[in-house]
């Protein structure tokens, strides 16, 4: 026997409105890197973030324990952003908490990609690990300054950032939900 579950049109616009607040993060964190401007960087970060948690609030998952696993992730994640910014200043710190929020976020676009099958959403998934580990590596090596490193960064983050905005514009051009059963 089918289930509705209750879940109104209005989470679901905010839920999509997590998703461009996100975009607008990640759109201020890109230029921010190119640029070099710390204070778009950590505004870009706060923003990102802050998307990421509305959506993670307002994911509608068949299993209840996906939901927990991404929210248990991206709250966990900007605690350590908070940490980063308020009490200790060490990029391992940054580190952890980016790759937290990212795997939260992965788990928001891989459900995107399994149920309405957007690529971009199987890429952005598994892209974000990889990243976490890149970012690690050139942290460990020290070579974050180097010029090389710098270079292929703007690119993957430039390329990540268009891949989220075919995303975001896919999402928003789908239908809001009318009802839910399962």
């Amino acid at each position: 026997m089918e289930k509705e579950v209750y879940y109104p049109k209005f989470y679901d616009i905010i839920y999509r409105s997590g998703y461009i607040t996100g975009f607008v993060g990640i759109v201020l964190f890109v230029f921010s890197y190119v640029f070099l401007n710390i204070y778009g960087f950590y505004a870009g970060i706060i923003i990102f973030y802050a998307g990421t948690l509305i959506s993670s609030l307002f994911v509608l998952v068949w299993k209840k324990e996906i939901k927990i696993f991404i929210l248990s992730c991206v709250i966990l994640g900007i605690f350590f952003g908070l940490a980063y910014l308020f009490i200790y200043r060490n990029t391992e710190i940054l580190i952890i908490s980016m790759g937290l929020v990212l795997a939260g976020l992965a788990g928001l676009y891989g459900k995107e990609a399994h149920c309405f099958h957007f690529a971009e959403g199987w890429i952005l998934m598994w892209s974000f690990p990889v990243l976490v580990f890149a970012n690690l590596l050139i942290y460990g090596f020290n070579a974050e300054n180097a010029y090389a490193v710098r270079t292929v960064f703007c690119i993957i983050y430039f390329i990540i950032m268009l891949l989220a905005f075919s995303f975001l514009i896919k999402k928003l051009r789908q239908p809001l939900m009318q009802f839910c059963q399962g």
